[in-house]
């Protein structure tokens, strides 16, 4: 996964804000030194199941919330990073743009999709390679 370059996005365009990619171990060293870290998890994709035991806040939309009141209690409340998997591609780039914009929260997509609205991103895996990037994360969170 480091040695991958940033994937081609056609609709991302000009714009000079795309996303980081980062890896597996420094999304577990951010999630550990986050104050108030929060996950939003959807229930599209694969390796959801595993993101149920990281010990940080979660909100499952649309289960708990809509996407659009989750976007605004995150805005309001203090949380300072919000990680994001499982919701439908083109409905969470409209919500991260919101919070790039409106917010200083950083954004982590842990999607198998490269997301260029998100501060920072894993790039595209295939399913296999993905769901145990989402084990190792677990684990690396889990462990002091």
């Amino acid at each position: 996964m480091l040695g991958k370059t940033t994937p081609y996005q056609p609709t991302a365009g000009t714009n000079l804000n795309h996303a980081e990619l980062i890896s597996i171990k420094i999304v577990a060293q951010m999630i550990k030194r986050s104050k108030n870290p929060i996950l939003i998890v959807g229930d599209k994709g694969e390796g959801i199941e595993h993101l149920e035991n990281l010990n940080i806040k979660k909100i499952h939309v649309p289960k708990d919330m809509n996407l659009l009141d989750a976007m605004k209690m995150i805005s309001k409340e203090d949380y300072d990073l919000a990680l994001f998997s499982g919701i439908t591609y083109y409905y969470l780039a409209q919500a991260l743009t919101h919070l790039k914009h409106f917010s200083d929260i950083v954004t982590i997509t842990i999607d198998r999709y490269y997301h260029p609205n998100a501060k920072y991103s894993f790039p595209n895996m295939e399913t296999v390679e993905y769901i145990e990037a989402v084990k190792r994360l677990v684990i690396l969170c889990n462990n002091p």
